[in-house]
């Protein structure tokens, strides 16, 4: 893990190669819903309806506690000294652990 250097934001990530398994919302969607939902797509939305972790199976649950503990390096929606209120973003994402 390399610690981030805040100076230089803001960051631009891109990915090469990257496959999504989700179904595409078949209506156009405003983009204050977009925006709520975390896409900025203004006629489809990836992940907007995804379960929360009640919904999710058991074997499900897992891969995600995993994924997280293995790969998540920083978790805004949880970091309350930064974040005072959780942002939308974090909201709607959240999942406890």
């Amino acid at each position: 893990r390399v610690k981030t250097d805040w100076s230089h934001a803001p960051f631009v990530a891109s990915y090469t190669g990257f496959e999504i398994d989700a179904c595409e919302c078949p209506t156009a969607v405003p983009a204050a819903d977009n925006m709520k939902r975390g896409t900025s797509s203004e006629n489809k939305s990836y992940g907007g309806d995804e379960p929360t972790m009640s919904e999710l199976s058991f074997h499900q649950n897992h891969q995600l506690k995993w994924v997280k503990a293995k790969h998540m390096i920083y978790d805004y929606c949880t970091d309350s000294a930064r974040f005072p209120e959780t942002p939308a973003k974090g909201m709607h994402h959240h999942h406890q652990h």
